[in-house]
């Protein structure tokens, strides 16, 4: 262990920058002020992480940064809270604070007008903050207090826009379903503290290592937490909904926050689940499952970002796939490949529908490719990362992955990740198609198309409904640029550092690394299965696909199974939210004619009484007398009778 300040002063500017700009925001003479100083905020934050990194280097691959911030003693067992920095949330902080930054300098520009411009920026530096702390808890304390801000600070952003009922139920939706993992979470870290008294990771892993029944049930608690988180199956409902925010915040979930904490927090307490083999199976399959079914999901979607929301949906699979079958290399490897090429989508995303003047429907595009040739480049170099072929980024890291799944001997879990990366090629493909290839959507020429006769508009290169493409600011298109170039190189400029980088933390642990060392077999067979994914999406999507007319006519949200994700919203509507409420309006009528009537009753009781007792004490002489000639005549009787 070695003692430093620097895992404190990586959180203080993006929390100082939430801090200043929510204070202030009505003050502020210029709004882009606002947008350099939060942005400004993050990259100060990340030249600290940068300098924790040599500093790591310095003082010996076996070191620990850490910084205690207070502690106390309970029952003879002394606790703290600290952070601390470790080879493992070193490469996650890069990531968090180096694409956390890039999403800001890019929202300077996509943002740029909105009313609630500061507001924006304030939550935007507090999710850098709370993600932060996340990754550097040294122990359960810590940790909690990172997981809930995250869980808080996605709930502000994903109902950025206040007036719009969608936003609401969209922030409300993936606040209850985090919440949901957060009891199990809370329940496992609490069952983990009264069986081996002791809140540090460290201590609780090695004493899970000889005890599987209690790894085995805390693990599982952790799991159903990081599964909420990450969106994984079945708890994956909340993240398409939460594309109601702005775009730029779905590059930050999707990307380098969020979604990704549960893969954090799997590979953090990865000597536990070791020592717990069916929880680690339960790792592996909800990954494989969460791969393939968010991949078959996106082929049916037509809304760009809910696209890439459940593109999200299949690559976190993967790295909890790695994680599951003791991967973990190759789990982070793939966070930080994921991190440039989905930021790339998603923030290129952002620049077509900027374009487009807020169209996201890929049904009412095409044709893209010559009007916007630099937002094709880039968005195309992000799919080809995203799809695995090389020498693109996601290239070696799904490889990696599928290599571990073959070598660990979970052939079955290494043939639903291959079937997954064949449905990521025949989606990417599918979005290509509409989106970039092809005529522009038009369709009163498509229709005069269809009957086989041409019509005067048939043919130019305008944007029907769209008109003329907004100008995009170069924050926009420069950031985009970079990543689209991480993209392209990350993978290949990576792949021969992080596996010695992580070691350690591996040894320290004491966790066994399997072999991500792909045979030309298994390399070749994973391409065979992506570019028949792509030749099937060409035949379908292409220019001159035969599905592609049939999409661009469909109105409306996606119908049947596919389309609907397996109608997972509406059986948790039906096993949860109706008996939900309707055990609320049992209890609200029980209120209201048990517990309200008793209380009324004896409400009106107690005023027949008093009002009867007001009649007697009206000023009336007769009606006093009254009164006291009935008591004497009471209370004679009373002595009569009993005495």
């Amino acid at each position: 262990m070695h003692d430093s300040l620097l895992p404190v002063l990586i959180l203080i500017p993006p929390l100082l920058g939430a801090a200043v700009i929510a204070g202030r925001t009505r003050y502020w003479r210029s709004a882009a002020a606002i947008g350099v100083l939060a942005s400004a905020m993050v990259l100060v934050a990340f030249g600290f992480t940068l300098g924790a990194f040599v500093e790591l280097q310095r003082v010996g691959p076996d070191a620990i940064l850490r910084t205690t911030l207070t502690s106390w003693e309970i029952g003879g067992h002394r606790y703290q809270m600290g952070l601390m920095i470790d080879q493992l949330s070193m490469w996650w902080l890069l990531v968090v604070t180096g694409v956390g930054f890039l999403i800001h300098a890019y929202s300077t520009g996509y943002m740029h007008g909105d009313p609630d411009y500061g507001r924006y920026f304030a939550k935007l530096n507090y999710f850098v903050f709370a993600m932060s702390l996340l990754v550097m808890a040294n122990n359960f304390l810590t940790l909690v207090i990172g997981w809930t801000n995250v869980g808080l600070a996605s709930y502000l952003l994903i109902g950025f826009y206040r007036t719009r009922p969608a936003a609401n139920a969209a922030q409300i939706k993936a606040y209850v379903v985090n919440l949901i993992g957060e009891v199990f979470m809370l329940t496992g870290i609490g069952a983990a503290v009264a069986r081996y008294a002791t809140v540090d990771f460290w201590d609780v892993a090695q004493a899970a290592r000889f005890d599987p029944p209690g790894a085995t049930v805390i693990a599982l608690l952790v799991l159903v937490g990081a599964v909420a988180k990450s969106a994984q199956m079945p708890l994956h409902v909340w993240l398409p909904d939460a594309m109601q925010g702005p775009t730029p915040v779905s590059a930050m979930l999707h990307a380098a926050t969020m979604v990704t904490a549960g893969v954090y927090i799997v590979a953090r307490l990865f000597p536990m689940f070791q020592a717990a083999p069916v929880a680690l199976a339960a790792v592996a399959v909800v990954g494989a499952a969460s791969a393939l079914l968010g991949a078959i999901f996106a082929t049916r979607q037509y809304d760009i970002k809910k696209v890439l929301a459940y593109s999200t949906l299949s690559q976190i699979g993967y790295m909890f796939l790695a994680n599951g079958v003791g991967a973990h290399a190759a789990a982070a490897f793939h966070f930080a490949t994921h991190a440039f090429f989905k930021a790339a989508l998603f923030l290129g995303a952002g620049i077509i529908i900027h374009a487009l003047h807020g169209e996201q429907d890929i049904r009412r595009m095409g044709g893209l490719s010559r009007r916007m040739p630099f937002a094709f480049a880039t968005f195309l170099a992000g799919q080809l990362a995203l799809v695995g072929i090389p020498p693109f980024a996601g290239f070696f890291s799904k490889d990696e992955i599928l290599a571990a799944a073959w070598n660990s001997g979970h052939y079955v879990l290494w043939a639903v990740g291959l079937l997954a990366a064949g449905f990521t090629a025949l989606y990417n493909m599918r979005l290509l198609g509409l989106v970039f290839l092809g005529r522009p959507y038009d369709v009163p020429a498509t229709a005069a198309r269809s009957r086989g006769r041409k019509t005067a508009g048939a043919g130019h290169d305008a944007h029907a409904g769209h008109g003329a493409l907004h100008p995009i600011p170069l924050s926009m298109n420069g950031v985009v640029g970079v990543l689209a170039v991480l993209s392209v190189v990350g993978g290949a400029a990576l792949a021969p550092f992080v596996e010695p980088y992580l070691e350690p933390v591996f040894v320290r642990n004491r966790v066994f690394e399997v072999s991500t060392h792909a045979a030309l077999w298994s390399v070749l067979v994973t391409l065979a299965v992506i570019a028949a994914g792509l030749a099937a999406g060409w035949w379908l999507w292409g220019p001159n696909g035969v599905r592609r007319e049939a999409e661009q006519r469909t109105l409306g949200e996606p119908a049947g199974v596919l389309g609907r994700a397996f109608y997972f919203d509406e059986l948790y509507d039906l096993v949860a939210v109706q008996p939900a409420f309707a055990l609320s309006d049992w209890a609200r009528n029980f209120d209201l004619r048990r517990i309200d009537g008793v209380l009324h009753a004896l409400a009106g009781l107690a005023q027949a009484g008093g009002a009867f007792l007001g009649r007697l004490h009206g000023g009336i002489v007769r009606r006093y007398a009254l009164t006291l000639v009935t008591g004497v005549v009471l209370i004679a009787a009373y002595f009569a009778l009993y005495l």
